[in-house]
C-alpha cells in the first residue's frame, strides 16, 4: 500500500473491476504500527532505505517525526476514504498482534454483520 498516489489509483480501479463483477474485497491493510504509524524509533542516526528503488536516507528519526505521522495519518484517511467508496472492507492488521487475534477478531466482527 506504500505508493504514490497514481499507483494507488491504479489498486483501487483494480480493486473496483472486482466489486463490480459482484466479487467480495476485503483488504487487510498490514503496517508495523510502532514504526510505520507512529514512527517510533530511538533517538539515533538511521539509514531508510527505500524497498523499491532501493535509495538512502540517513536522518535522526526525531527530526522528521512529526511530518512523518502527520503525511501517514493523511494517507491511512485516504485508504480508509477510498475503501468506504468502493464499498470494500479494510481491516487495519498490526504486526504486534498474533495472525489468530487479528482474524478472530475480523470474524467475529463479520458475523455481526450477517
Amino acid at each position: 500500500m506504500m505508493d504514490d498516489a497514481d499507483n494507488i489509483e491504479d489498486m483501487f480501479s483494480a480493486l473496483q473491476h472486482l466489486r463490480y463483477n459482484k466479487h467480495e474485497v476485503i483488504l487487510f491493510h498490514i503496517v508495523d504500527g510502532s514504526q510505520e504509524l507512529e514512527f517510533e524509533f530511538e533517538n539515533r542516526p538511521y539509514e531508510f532505505v527505500d524497498m523499491e528503488s532501493g535509495e538512502r536516507v540517513k536522518l535522526q528519526p526525531h527530526q522528521v517525526k512529526d511530518q512523518y505521522i502527520s503525511k501517514m495519518r493523511h494517507f491511512q484517511e485516504m485508504i480508509e476514504n477510498r475503501c468506504h467508496q468502493y464499498n470494500i472492507d479494510r481491516v487495519a492488521v498490526d504486526l504486534s498482534k498474533p495472525v489468530d487475534e487479528v482474524l478472530h477478531a475480523f470474524l467475529v466482527k463479520r458475523n455481526k454483520l450477517i
